[in-house]
């Protein structure tokens, strides 16, 4: 990330984060020109960074692994366990006859199904409901990951354009350091970012809004005139979609 500019006689050092100093002659809209530099790396650290974590939210499918390996325990380990226990031990089957014990399976499975059943349920119940937070939040991480591989051609033909309008009339021998002020645009990129994510983990809900006429009185306390328009536009596109998902 560009940092500040040291500019002599007619040339400018730019120094990054690092330290790394680059030598480049001056030109009158150069501010401009290392603030898009920095909208730019910053846009393409933060597709990286989703790309990476759009791998460990995208599940497509729930298996209820907790329920399923608890029925499993509850009936054949069970039954398994006792065998080898008793079946394979000559003093506890003894024990078993001398008190007339019987070895049901078909008991010990209703017994312990029914004792370790709803525990595995509780937690089954706590697996899915994470799961569900983290599908919402892939479709959050996808929203803001698609906006952003869409803006970035934008920010580069920019970047583009004022290297092709370099000028030096204002040039002068005065000696300063001048900071990169990108305070202002790196802000407004992380608003965006922030309401793609929010559309995409709320995509189901601000659909039914959407669809029902009510989404700029429930947008209106969260978004700008221009956030609520963005959102209609981004789940109108989306509207069809979903319509044949519900099919």
């Amino acid at each position: 990330m560009n940092q500040e500019y040291t500019y002599i006689d007619g040339k400018a050092i730019i120094s990054d984060e690092n330290g790394k100093q680059t030598l480049i002659e001056y030109s009158d809209n150069l501010d401009d020109i290392l603030v898009q530099e920095n909208v730019i790396e910053t846009m393409e650290n933060r597709i990286s960074e989703l790309e990476n974590n759009s791998k460990l939210y995208n599940r497509k499918h729930y298996i209820p692994i907790i329920l399923s390996m608890t029925a499993l325990m509850s009936t054949i380990g069970v039954n398994l366990l006792s065998y080898f226990l008793t079946g394979n031990n000559p003093f506890l089957s003894s024990m078993n006859t001398i008190f007339g014990v019987v070895n049901n399976g078909v008991f010990n499975s209703l017994f312990y199904s029914a004792f370790f059943l709803p525990f595995g349920a509780y937690f089954e119940a706590i697996y899915y409901n994470q799961y569900r937070k983290d599908k919402r939040k892939g479709k959050g991480i996808n929203s803001e990951l698609e906006f952003l591989k869409k803006q970035i051609i934008d920010e580069k033909q920019t970047l583009e354009n004022l290297k092709k309008e370099k000028k030096r009339n204002n040039e002068d021998k005065e000696f300063r350091v001048v900071k990169v002020d990108d305070k202002k645009q790196l802000q407004t990129l992380k608003q965006y970012l922030n309401l793609y994510f929010d559309l995409g983990y709320n995509e189901k809900k601000y659909s039914k809004y959407y669809q029902q006429g009510k989404l700029d009185d429930k947008l209106k306390k969260r978004y700008t005139d221009t956030g609520i328009e963005i959102a209609k536009e981004y789940l109108g596109e989306k509207g069809p979609t979903l319509v044949k998902r519900k099919k």
